[in-house]
């Protein structure tokens, strides 16, 4: 493990640690799914933590922040943070800095982090996964407009006209909040069908947009597997839902895309974000 990724694994713990007091259900998800299953870790070249949860258990969860009291650790959503766009959440350790470059404009927690996705609902029938696709891909474009104050740019002679038209839309986007009244419409989408009506089932904030929607079933019973110096649990048929989005998930991808992709303008494991953001004028 690399430092970030053991102070991931640290964040990952303590949010264990909360879901388990509560009787919770949480299961790995995504690329740590399939690093539980391929690396009995971290994918080396991995730089998240990825878990979801059924959208009851996740509702739960993202209102206990008194859990973490007198610690650096916060809940982050778009409720109980202010410029925060997505509708999933992040458990942050505050104490930390990774400042991701499409955020550099966002002022919210910046802290060292790990992924939070409810499991909804995506179908009251059985239908080909690629057709849910539409599903997912309406949230991401609505996502996709939430990024627009990362937009804004030093103005130059060469692409004068051009930055300040970037900016224009960019700082209106971000005075406007406009990225809250996305969330609004993004919530009530995503909780249209419930878990408990549906037959198919998913992360609406997934990257494999093609591939998340599954049946009800494979979300509804877990197993703990190794995963670092821990267990965790994913679900219980965890190689057909890494089939399902992945394909054959036990090869290896060519050594060029074997890279991370979250890209960073400020990163300290010593640092909280806010003295960071200060002393480096970002």
């Amino acid at each position: 493990m690399n430092d970030v990724q053991k102070k991931q694994l640290e964040i990952l713990k303590e949010f264990i640690r909360v879901c388990d007091k509560h009787n919770l259900r949480y299961f790995m998800v995504g690329g740590s799914a399939l690093g539980a299953a391929r690396h009995k870790g971290f994918i080396p070249w991995d730089d998240d933590i990825d878990v979801g949860m059924p959208r009851e258990d996740y509702d739960k969860y993202i209102t206990l922040q008194k859990e973490y009291e007198g610690t650096p650790y916060f809940i982050q959503t778009w409720k109980s943070d202010p410029h925060y766009i997505y509708n999933f959440g992040k458990l942050r350790d505050s104490s930390t800095t990774f400042i991701e470059d499409v955020y550099k404009n966002h002022r919210i927690n910046h802290g060292v982090w790990i992924d939070i996705f409810p499991i909804d609902g995506m179908s009251m029938t059985i239908q080909p996964r690629e057709k849910l696709a539409k599903r997912v891909k309406h949230v991401w474009h609505q996502v996709y407009l939430s990024y627009l104050p990362a937009l804004l740019r030093k103005v130059r002679k060469r692409t004068f006209f051009k930055d300040i038209w970037f900016n224009i839309v960019g700082g209106l986007f971000y005075i406007f909040d406009i990225a809250h009244y996305r969330n609004k419409h993004v919530e009530k989408y995503v909780r249209k069908i419930s878990l408990q009506d549906c037959k198919m089932a998913g992360n609406y904030f997934g990257f494999n947009m093609k591939r998340e929607a599954m049946p009800i079933e494979l979300f509804q019973e877990y197993v703990k597997v190794p995963f670092e110096d821990i267990e965790v649990n994913v679900l219980k048929d965890n190689d057909q839902y890494l089939r399902n989005l992945y394909g054959d998930y036990m090869q290896l991808p060519p050594v060029e895309k074997q890279v991370g992709h979250h890209y960073n303008k400020g990163l300290s494991l010593t640092e909280g974000y806010e003295e960071y953001i200060k002393k480096h004028k970002i």
